[in-house]
């Protein structure tokens, strides 16, 4: 399999990934919305109704985080797979993972500071970037866009 084809098969997969993280999210949400406050019946699908049935608002929410820390490592991961693809994993493997790094801590101190300030949508919108394919589609555009990127020079 060539390298245009194993790209759009990462690709392919960081899309489904996002699209599975929006059935579990909404799902999730509903629920938690649901159990937190003791509504007659939840919005989310009977058949995630059905998985969670008896969880109480702290295990949904830890689901929740785990599921969001995952779907984070998952991007991360699908995005370091690009580089090798790429050709250019040893140079901007550590850049990129930086990257991820820093927008997670930052949506954590935005999610920290909102006690105080009205930011707690831009945590959230920052934390959404690194779980869903948002990173991926932009990587795959630089290396299509700047062709030399990550390439030794010289």
């Amino acid at each position: 399999m060539g390298r245009p084809l194993r790209a759009v098969l990462i690709l392919a997969i960081g899309i489904a990934l996002g699209a599975v993280h929006d059935l579990l999210f909404i799902n999730l949400n509903y629920q938690i919305d649901h159990v937190r406050r003791s509504t007659p019946w939840s919005f989310a699908h009977s058949e995630f109704q059905r998985l969670v049935r008896g969880w109480d608002l702290v295990m949904l929410t830890r689901t929740k985080w785990v599921l969001a820390a995952l779907f984070v490592l998952a991007m991360w991961c699908l995005c370091l797979l690009l580089l090798r693809n790429a050709g250019v994993f040893r140079r901007l493997a550590r850049p990129v993972t930086m990257g991820f790094a820093a927008i997670a801590l930052l949506a954590l101190l935005l999610h920290l500071a909102a006690r105080w300030l009205p930011v707690e949508e831009a945590s959230v919108n920052l934390l959404h970037a690194i779980q869903y394919p948002v990173l991926l589609l932009i990587l795959q555009a630089a290396l299509q866009v700047f062709p030399d990127l990550g390439k030794k020079s010289g």
